[in-house]
């Protein structure tokens, strides 16, 4: 299966508008100037890594180039002159690929995917900017599914911080009464 990512709109690099069961073709000659699209859902969330972005089976139909090249992680895209907008993939469906794919916790993490997704990591979480992500960005983590999260360690950083910023809110409420 090949995957495309889009942004919320359904739109690739430049704007360009897709739609789910269209074919596209293009005559540019040169393959950077293709329909880009990738083997793994990893591949494609290294390009489009906001959290309403969307996934799409697509399927090559003419000329292919395989390009390799080292972004975010080491991946191989590919791009074909001729395309085809299979289905729109669920979210459930590729938190499925990035798991089963070993996708990094940091990269994924960047679609914002529930508890229950995350915490299917285990022991793959580690690292200081992970731990930081857990604590700081994952405001929509109760301290309960941090602290699962979380090495033992890390407890009272997280208690901390939840602190500060309830303490924060409610001086923000106050001054805005």
């Amino acid at each position: 299966m090949f995957i495309k990512a889009f942004n919320k709109d359904l739109k690739g690099y430049g704007g360009f508008q897709f739609a789910v069961g269209e074919t596209y073709t293009t005559e540019q000659e040169h393959p950077w100037d293709w329909f880009h699209y990738g083997d793994k859902a990893s591949t494609t969330l290294c390009f489009y890594h906001k959290p309403d972005s969307r996934f799409c089976e697509v399927q090559p139909l003419g000329k292919i180039y395989k390009m390799r090249q080292r972004d975010c992680i080491r991946i191989t895209a590919h791009s074909s002159n001729s395309l085809k907008i299979v289905r729109e993939l669920s979210r459930d469906e590729v938190y499925a690929m990035l798991l089963q794919e070993n996708c990094p916790w940091w990269l994924t993490n960047c679609l914002m995917p529930p508890f229950e997704v995350m915490a299917q990591y285990g022991k793959r979480i580690r690292g200081k900017w992970v731990i930081r992500e857990i604590i700081k960005d994952r405001d929509d983590f109760t301290l309960e599914q941090k602290y699962a999260l979380l090495p033992k360690k890390y407890h009272a950083k997280a208690r901390y911080h939840d602190m500060t910023m309830s303490i924060i809110k409610q001086h923000q409420q106050r001054a805005g009464a």
